[in-house]
């Protein structure tokens, strides 16, 4: 008998370390974003277009523009970050809201769940104190940032999901078929001048 319980023990302790693990994975991988082309900002200037990266946003800045294009939500909250709040831009597409709002309000309603888990487990092992307020106060920060007006749900949802994402694919490849052009006309240049 004093086995049994010994053994049960030991799988309860090593259940509760790999939740409190779980709950940190899922805080940082949620909190995660790789941004992709579409995310990139155009700044025209003297019927120029300027495009710069949204990571890079902060290193090339953009001193003399006549007029800023975004795509995404991203693209336009780190503008407001860097450009601040009173720079004109254009309006964000209404797919992408839809798309970006519904993501934030599921991403919050995740760290929601795991909160509420990771609170309940402190009653069963007080060092879920450690981990718990980091899925909360991400819950609480990504639901004050949703539009609940753009909140889809169900099965429109996913269709509309699954078709931005095609979008977003298709737009990828549009823009490497472009580089690479500008890179083979650049190098024809290059091979003619010498």
């Amino acid at each position: 008998m004093k086995k049994i319980i010994i053994i049960s023990l030991l799988l309860f302790s090593s259940f509760i370390a790999q939740a409190q693990l779980v709950i940190v994975v899922q805080a940082v991988a949620s909190s995660i974003k790789a941004p992709n082309q579409l995310d990139n900002v155009t700044f025209y200037v003297d019927g120029d277009s300027v495009v710069v990266p949204v990571t890079k946003l902060k290193k090339q800045k953009v001193a003399d523009y006549d007029s800023i294009k975004v795509s995404t939500l991203m693209a336009a909250d780190k503008v407001h970050k860097v450009y601040g709040d009173s720079v004109a831009m254009s309006e964000v597409p209404e797919d992408a809201l839809f798309y970006e709002n519904t993501k934030r309000y599921r991403k919050a309603r995740m760290s929601t769940l795991f909160a509420a888990s990771s609170w309940t487990l402190t009653l069963l092992n007080p060092y879920f104190l450690i981990v718990a307020p980091l899925p909360t106060i991400q819950a609480l920060k990504r639901d004050k940032t949703v539009d609940k007006a753009y909140v889809m749900s169900g099965k429109e949802w996913r269709e509309h999901r699954d078709e931005y994402k095609a979008y977003r694919k298709q737009f990828n490849k549009k823009n490497m078929k472009d580089r690479e052009e500008e890179e083979t006309s650049f190098s024809e240049e290059a091979i003619v001048k010498k």
